[in-house]
């Protein structure tokens, strides 16, 4: 099987490329808590300031709700990334596997949940912060760049144990020169040049 990324991309093989998405989804999910936990106390100030005023509305505790989904999802993606980690150096593609679709299942719970909480919050008259919508619509496509790396590495360790061999090197289709005779230059003429 010829692979489109075999011999690596943006200057990175799929090995350091699946270690840097590794590393980068670990940098991205201490972002996320950040911001997160910052948005759950705005959303728990706004639910008291309602009950205080009784102005509850039905879908009020919603907010909260979602936004604990959201750290908890956080939260269990710290050990899949490390396994990760673990397993590209490893070889492991049992923990590659678990990692692709780990990060599928993350990225569609967080857009429902994102949905949810501005469907809540509209509801509630409050209106959800923009950067939560930002920061959904980039990690998305950056999430669907590293994976490349990562589905790419796993296909070379795949063919590699299927295969037997120990070396995910790409090695060349033939040892001949691709150079017609007629274009290559003797052993004389190379010395007069």
């Amino acid at each position: 099987m010829i692979l489109l990324l075999a011999n690596g991309f943006c200057g990175m093989l799929p090995k350091t490329g699946a270690v840097v998405a590794g590393l980068y989804m670990i940098t991205m999910t201490n972002m996320y808590l950040i911001f997160e936990t910052g948005h759950l106390n705005r959303s728990l100030t706004l639910s008291k300031k309602a009950m205080v005023k009784g102005t509850t509305t039905s879908l009020l505790w919603v907010l909260p709700s979602c936004y604990y989904a959201a750290i908890g999802l956080a939260v269990v993606t710290y050990p899949i990334c490390i396994y990760y980690i673990y397993s590209v150096i490893k070889r492991n593609i049992m923990g590659i596997c678990v990692y692709i679709a780990w990060i599928i299942f993350y990225d569609l719970a967080n857009c429902v949940i994102i949905v949810l909480t501005a469907k809540a919050a509209h509801q509630a008259k409050f209106k959800i912060s923009p950067l939560e919508w930002f920061g959904l619509a980039t990690r998305i496509p950056t999430d669907c760049f590293w994976l490349s790396f990562t589905v790419t590495y796993a296909i070379l360790i795949m063919e590699s144990q299927s295969t037997g061999r120990m070396s995910l090197k790409v090695r060349r289709a033939s040892r001949q020169v691709v150079v017609p005779p007629r274009l290559r230059l003797g052993s004389i003429a190379r010395r007069i040049q």
